[in-house]
Protein backbone atom coordinates (compact mmCIF):
# COMPACT_ATOMS: atom_id res chain seq x y z
CA UNK A 1 0.00 0.00 0.00
CA UNK A 2 1.34 3.44 -0.94
CA UNK A 3 2.30 5.55 2.06
CA UNK A 4 0.78 8.96 2.69
CA UNK A 5 3.83 11.16 1.92
CA UNK A 6 4.62 9.21 -1.24
CA UNK A 7 1.05 9.48 -2.48
CA UNK A 8 0.97 13.19 -1.65
CA UNK A 9 4.19 13.80 -3.60
CA UNK A 10 2.81 11.98 -6.63
CA UNK A 11 -0.43 13.93 -6.49
CA UNK A 12 1.46 17.23 -6.29
CA UNK A 13 3.78 16.25 -9.15
CA UNK A 14 1.02 15.11 -11.51
CA UNK A 15 -1.30 17.90 -10.44
CA UNK A 16 1.33 20.54 -11.21
CA UNK A 17 2.19 18.85 -14.49
CA UNK A 18 -1.47 18.87 -15.56
CA UNK A 19 -1.72 22.53 -14.58
CA UNK A 20 1.35 23.32 -16.69
CA UNK A 21 -0.03 21.38 -19.65
CA UNK A 22 -3.33 23.25 -19.33
CA UNK A 23 -1.53 26.61 -19.37
CA UNK A 24 0.57 25.56 -22.35
CA UNK A 25 -2.49 24.31 -24.25
CA UNK A 26 -4.35 27.54 -23.54
CA UNK A 27 -1.62 29.89 -24.78
CA UNK A 28 -0.97 27.72 -27.82
CA UNK A 29 -4.64 27.83 -28.79
CA UNK A 30 -4.64 31.62 -28.53
CA UNK A 31 -1.24 32.52 -30.01
CA UNK A 32 0.39 29.26 -31.14
CA UNK A 33 -0.25 29.56 -34.89
CA UNK A 34 1.18 33.08 -35.07
CA UNK A 35 4.16 32.20 -32.86
CA UNK A 36 5.05 29.16 -34.97
CA UNK A 37 4.73 31.27 -38.13
CA UNK A 38 7.19 33.77 -36.64
CA UNK A 39 9.68 30.99 -35.87
CA UNK A 40 9.42 29.56 -39.39
CA UNK A 41 9.57 32.91 -41.15
CA UNK A 42 13.29 33.64 -41.04
CA UNK A 43 15.56 30.86 -39.80
CA UNK A 44 19.31 31.48 -40.06
CA UNK A 45 21.16 28.16 -40.55
CA UNK A 46 24.50 29.81 -39.74
CA UNK A 47 23.24 31.31 -36.48
CA UNK A 48 21.54 28.02 -35.58
CA UNK A 49 24.77 26.10 -36.14
CA UNK A 50 26.67 28.66 -34.05
CA UNK A 51 24.07 28.30 -31.30
CA UNK A 52 24.51 24.52 -31.26
CA UNK A 53 28.28 24.91 -31.03
CA UNK A 54 28.03 27.39 -28.16
CA UNK A 55 25.53 25.13 -26.35
CA UNK A 56 28.01 22.27 -26.49
CA UNK A 57 30.80 24.52 -25.22
CA UNK A 58 28.55 25.63 -22.36
CA UNK A 59 27.95 22.16 -20.95
CA UNK A 60 31.59 21.20 -21.56
CA UNK A 61 32.67 24.27 -19.59
CA UNK A 62 30.41 23.36 -16.65
CA UNK A 63 31.53 19.74 -16.74
CA UNK A 64 35.22 20.69 -16.88
CA UNK A 65 34.77 22.90 -13.81
CA UNK A 66 33.29 20.00 -11.84
CA UNK A 67 36.21 17.81 -12.90
CA UNK A 68 38.69 20.54 -11.96
CA UNK A 69 37.18 20.74 -8.48
CA UNK A 70 37.18 16.95 -8.16
CA UNK A 71 40.86 16.90 -9.13
CA UNK A 72 41.61 18.73 -5.89
CA UNK A 73 40.58 15.60 -3.99
CA UNK A 74 41.34 12.62 -6.21
CA UNK A 75 42.06 11.53 -9.75
CA UNK A 76 39.28 13.00 -11.92
CA UNK A 77 36.97 11.33 -14.36
CA UNK A 78 37.41 11.75 -18.09
CA UNK A 79 35.79 14.81 -19.63
CA UNK A 80 33.43 12.53 -21.55
CA UNK A 81 32.19 10.92 -18.33
CA UNK A 82 31.83 14.31 -16.66
CA UNK A 83 29.76 15.63 -19.56
CA UNK A 84 27.51 12.57 -19.54
CA UNK A 85 26.95 12.72 -15.77
CA UNK A 86 26.41 16.48 -15.81
CA UNK A 87 23.94 16.11 -18.68
CA UNK A 88 22.07 13.33 -16.88
CA UNK A 89 21.82 15.49 -13.77
CA UNK A 90 20.60 18.44 -15.81
CA UNK A 91 17.91 16.30 -17.45
CA UNK A 92 16.60 15.23 -14.05
CA UNK A 93 16.65 18.73 -12.52
CA UNK A 94 14.68 20.11 -15.48
CA UNK A 95 12.08 17.34 -15.37
CA UNK A 96 11.72 17.35 -11.59
CA UNK A 97 10.92 20.76 -10.04
CA UNK A 98 13.70 21.17 -7.49
CA UNK A 99 15.18 24.63 -7.89
CA UNK A 100 17.97 23.22 -10.11
CA UNK A 101 19.28 20.99 -7.31
CA UNK A 102 17.59 17.69 -8.10
CA UNK A 103 20.26 16.52 -10.52
CA UNK A 104 23.15 16.83 -8.07
CA UNK A 105 22.51 13.56 -6.16
CA UNK A 106 22.25 11.74 -9.50
CA UNK A 107 25.56 12.99 -10.89
CA UNK A 108 27.26 12.38 -7.54
CA UNK A 109 25.91 8.80 -7.56
CA UNK A 110 27.05 8.26 -11.14
CA UNK A 111 30.54 9.46 -10.21
CA UNK A 112 30.63 6.99 -7.30
CA UNK A 113 29.56 4.22 -9.67
CA UNK A 114 32.53 5.19 -11.84
CA UNK A 115 34.95 4.64 -8.97
CA UNK A 116 35.14 8.05 -7.29
CA UNK A 117 35.12 7.80 -3.46
CA UNK A 118 31.69 8.76 -2.12
CA UNK A 119 32.98 11.57 0.08
CA UNK A 120 34.96 13.10 -2.81
CA UNK A 121 31.99 12.84 -5.15
CA UNK A 122 29.58 14.45 -2.68
CA UNK A 123 31.98 17.21 -1.67
CA UNK A 124 32.97 18.14 -5.23
CA UNK A 125 29.35 18.19 -6.36
CA UNK A 126 28.29 20.37 -3.41
CA UNK A 127 31.16 22.82 -3.93
CA UNK A 128 30.52 22.89 -7.68
CA UNK A 129 26.86 23.76 -7.13
CA UNK A 130 27.69 26.41 -4.53
CA UNK A 131 30.16 28.09 -6.87
CA UNK A 132 27.62 27.94 -9.68
CA UNK A 133 24.99 29.70 -7.59
CA UNK A 134 27.56 32.27 -6.45
CA UNK A 135 28.74 33.00 -10.00
CA UNK A 136 25.18 33.32 -11.31
CA UNK A 137 23.94 35.66 -8.57
CA UNK A 138 25.74 38.83 -9.81
CA UNK A 139 24.34 38.30 -13.29
CA UNK A 140 20.82 37.85 -11.89
CA UNK A 141 21.10 41.16 -10.05
CA UNK A 142 22.44 42.96 -13.14
CA UNK A 143 19.74 41.44 -15.35
CA UNK A 144 16.96 42.44 -12.97
CA UNK A 145 18.31 45.99 -12.69
CA UNK A 146 18.57 46.30 -16.48
CA UNK A 147 15.00 45.10 -16.97
CA UNK A 148 13.81 47.41 -14.20
CA UNK A 149 15.32 50.36 -16.07
CA UNK A 150 13.55 49.31 -19.26
CA UNK A 151 9.99 49.38 -18.06
CA UNK A 152 9.46 46.28 -15.93
CA UNK A 153 8.73 47.87 -12.52
CA UNK A 154 7.40 44.56 -11.18
CA UNK A 155 11.01 43.38 -10.90
CA UNK A 156 11.86 45.92 -8.20
CA UNK A 157 11.20 43.30 -5.54
CA UNK A 158 13.23 40.77 -7.51
CA UNK A 159 16.31 43.03 -7.34
CA UNK A 160 15.97 43.32 -3.57
CA UNK A 161 15.27 39.61 -3.15
CA UNK A 162 18.23 38.46 -5.27
CA UNK A 163 20.57 40.96 -3.62
CA UNK A 164 19.57 39.87 -0.12
CA UNK A 165 19.76 36.20 -1.13
CA UNK A 166 23.27 36.71 -2.53
CA UNK A 167 24.44 38.40 0.66
CA UNK A 168 22.83 35.63 2.72
CA UNK A 169 24.54 32.98 0.58
CA UNK A 170 27.95 34.59 1.06
CA UNK A 171 27.39 34.88 4.82
CA UNK A 172 26.10 31.30 4.99
CA UNK A 173 29.17 29.95 3.19
CA UNK A 174 31.54 31.80 5.54
CA UNK A 175 29.70 30.58 8.64
CA UNK A 176 29.46 27.01 7.31
CA UNK A 177 33.19 26.87 6.56
CA UNK A 178 34.06 28.19 10.00
CA UNK A 179 31.90 25.53 11.59
CA UNK A 180 33.37 22.79 9.43
CA UNK A 181 36.95 23.91 10.08
CA UNK A 182 36.29 23.83 13.80
CA UNK A 183 35.45 20.14 13.46
CA UNK A 184 31.85 20.62 14.60
CA UNK A 185 30.35 19.46 11.33
CA UNK A 186 27.11 20.61 9.70
CA UNK A 187 24.90 17.75 8.55
CA UNK A 188 26.56 15.32 10.94
CA UNK A 189 26.08 17.74 13.85
CA UNK A 190 22.43 18.20 12.92
CA UNK A 191 21.92 14.44 12.77
CA UNK A 192 23.38 14.02 16.25
CA UNK A 193 21.52 16.97 17.73
CA UNK A 194 18.17 15.73 16.49
CA UNK A 195 18.93 12.12 17.36
CA UNK A 196 18.53 11.05 13.75
CA UNK A 197 21.88 9.27 13.94
CA UNK A 198 20.13 6.63 16.03
CA UNK A 199 18.17 5.52 12.98
CA UNK A 200 19.91 2.58 11.27
CA UNK A 201 19.67 4.11 7.79
CA UNK A 202 21.28 7.37 8.99
CA UNK A 203 23.80 5.71 11.29
CA UNK A 204 25.15 3.64 8.40
CA UNK A 205 25.81 6.84 6.43
CA UNK A 206 27.38 8.95 9.18
CA UNK A 207 30.96 8.00 8.20
CA UNK A 208 30.34 9.12 4.61
CA UNK A 209 28.69 12.36 5.76
CA UNK A 210 31.59 13.22 8.07
CA UNK A 211 34.17 12.31 5.42
CA UNK A 212 32.32 14.50 2.89
CA UNK A 213 32.42 17.43 5.31
CA UNK A 214 36.16 16.96 5.77
CA UNK A 215 36.64 16.79 1.99
CA UNK A 216 34.67 20.03 1.62
CA UNK A 217 37.00 21.75 4.08
CA UNK A 218 39.98 20.40 2.14
CA UNK A 219 38.60 21.85 -1.08
CA UNK A 220 37.81 25.21 0.52
CA UNK A 221 41.41 25.42 1.68
CA UNK A 222 42.63 25.25 -1.93
CA UNK A 223 42.01 28.94 -2.55
CA UNK A 224 43.62 29.22 -6.02
CA UNK A 225 41.52 26.28 -7.21
CA UNK A 226 38.32 27.82 -5.81
CA UNK A 227 39.07 31.21 -7.39
CA UNK A 228 39.77 29.57 -10.76
CA UNK A 229 36.58 27.50 -10.54
CA UNK A 230 34.57 30.62 -9.69
CA UNK A 231 36.10 32.42 -12.68
CA UNK A 232 35.05 29.52 -14.91
CA UNK A 233 31.53 29.96 -13.51
CA UNK A 234 31.55 33.61 -14.56
CA UNK A 235 32.76 32.55 -18.01
CA UNK A 236 29.95 29.99 -18.29
CA UNK A 237 27.40 32.73 -17.62
CA UNK A 238 28.89 34.82 -20.42
CA UNK A 239 28.60 31.78 -22.69
CA UNK A 240 24.92 31.48 -21.77
CA UNK A 241 24.37 35.10 -22.84
CA UNK A 242 25.98 34.34 -26.21
CA UNK A 243 23.93 31.16 -26.44
CA UNK A 244 20.62 32.98 -25.98
CA UNK A 245 21.64 35.78 -28.35
CA UNK A 246 22.43 33.27 -31.10
CA UNK A 247 19.24 31.33 -30.40
CA UNK A 248 17.05 34.42 -30.78
CA UNK A 249 18.95 35.53 -33.87
CA UNK A 250 18.63 32.08 -35.43
CA UNK A 251 14.82 32.35 -35.36
CA UNK A 252 14.61 36.02 -36.31
CA UNK A 253 13.48 37.11 -32.84
CA UNK A 254 14.43 40.34 -31.01
CA UNK A 255 18.15 40.34 -30.20
CA UNK A 256 18.63 43.60 -28.34
CA UNK A 257 20.55 43.34 -25.09
CA UNK A 258 17.31 43.84 -23.15
CA UNK A 259 15.55 41.07 -25.11
CA UNK A 260 18.40 38.61 -24.53
CA UNK A 261 18.57 39.45 -20.83
CA UNK A 262 14.78 39.19 -20.60
CA UNK A 263 14.75 35.73 -22.16
CA UNK A 264 17.44 34.50 -19.75
CA UNK A 265 15.79 36.05 -16.69
CA UNK A 266 12.34 34.68 -17.53
CA UNK A 267 13.80 31.21 -18.13
CA UNK A 268 15.47 31.18 -14.72
CA UNK A 269 12.35 32.49 -12.99
CA UNK A 270 10.11 29.90 -14.68
CA UNK A 271 12.16 27.01 -13.32
CA UNK A 272 11.67 28.23 -9.76
CA UNK A 273 8.00 27.24 -9.97
CA UNK A 274 7.07 23.66 -8.95
CA UNK A 275 5.99 22.71 -12.48
CA UNK A 276 7.81 19.73 -14.08
CA UNK A 277 10.04 21.01 -16.91
CA UNK A 278 8.41 24.42 -16.46
CA UNK A 279 5.70 23.34 -18.92
CA UNK A 280 3.45 26.30 -19.66
CA UNK A 281 5.19 28.46 -17.06
CA UNK A 282 8.27 28.98 -19.25
CA UNK A 283 6.15 30.10 -22.19
CA UNK A 284 3.90 32.23 -19.98
CA UNK A 285 6.88 33.94 -18.32
CA UNK A 286 8.38 34.86 -21.69
CA UNK A 287 5.04 36.20 -22.91
CA UNK A 288 4.54 38.34 -19.80
CA UNK A 289 8.05 39.78 -19.80
CA UNK A 290 8.22 40.50 -23.51
CA UNK A 291 4.85 42.23 -23.39
CA UNK A 292 6.29 44.41 -20.59
CA UNK A 293 9.13 45.24 -22.99
CA UNK A 294 6.68 46.36 -25.68
CA UNK A 295 6.46 43.23 -27.84
CA UNK A 296 3.36 41.28 -28.79
CA UNK A 297 2.17 38.15 -27.02
CA UNK A 298 2.99 36.17 -30.15
CA UNK A 299 6.61 37.32 -30.02
CA UNK A 300 6.79 36.37 -26.36
CA UNK A 301 5.40 32.91 -27.05
CA UNK A 302 7.79 32.47 -29.99
CA UNK A 303 10.69 33.27 -27.64
CA UNK A 304 9.29 30.77 -25.15
CA UNK A 305 9.12 28.05 -27.81
CA UNK A 306 12.65 28.82 -28.97
CA UNK A 307 13.90 28.52 -25.39
CA UNK A 308 11.93 25.28 -25.07
CA UNK A 309 13.92 24.01 -28.08
CA UNK A 310 17.12 24.86 -26.17
CA UNK A 311 15.84 23.06 -23.07
CA UNK A 312 15.14 19.92 -25.09
CA UNK A 313 18.62 20.01 -26.64
CA UNK A 314 20.18 20.23 -23.19
CA UNK A 315 18.06 17.33 -21.93
CA UNK A 316 18.51 14.91 -24.83
CA UNK A 317 22.16 13.84 -24.21
CA UNK A 318 21.49 13.09 -20.55
CA UNK A 319 18.29 11.19 -21.27
CA UNK A 320 19.97 9.16 -24.00
CA UNK A 321 22.80 8.27 -21.62
CA UNK A 322 20.45 7.26 -18.79
CA UNK A 323 18.45 5.05 -21.15
CA UNK A 324 21.52 3.59 -22.86
CA UNK A 325 23.34 2.69 -19.62
CA UNK A 326 20.45 0.38 -18.73
CA UNK A 327 21.02 -1.59 -21.92
CA UNK A 328 24.78 -1.28 -22.42
CA UNK A 329 26.85 -2.82 -19.59
CA UNK A 330 29.92 -0.94 -20.82
CA UNK A 331 28.29 2.34 -19.80
CA UNK A 332 27.59 1.13 -16.27
CA UNK A 333 31.09 2.12 -15.14
CA UNK A 334 33.01 4.90 -16.83
CA UNK A 335 36.77 4.78 -16.41
CA UNK A 336 38.59 7.64 -14.69
CA UNK A 337 40.94 9.66 -16.84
Amino acid sequence: MTDGPGLKSKLIFWGNLLLGVAIFTYVMRLYGAEALAILRFEISPAALAAFLGVSVSSIVCLSWRWGYILRGLSKPLSLTALVLYRSAGHSLEVLVPSGRLGGDPLRAWLAVRAGVPANHSIASTAVDRTLEIGATAPFSILFAMLLLQHGVPQLERAVVTVTVATAALALGIVMALRKLRSGSGLISALMRKTGADQWPVVDSSMDVIEASEQATVELAGQRPRMIAAFAVGLLSNLIVIAEFALLLHAFGLPTTSVAVVGAIFATGAAHMFPIPAGVGVLEGAQMWLFEMLGHSAEIGLAVGLAVRFRELLWMVPGLIYLIARNFAPSLERARPA
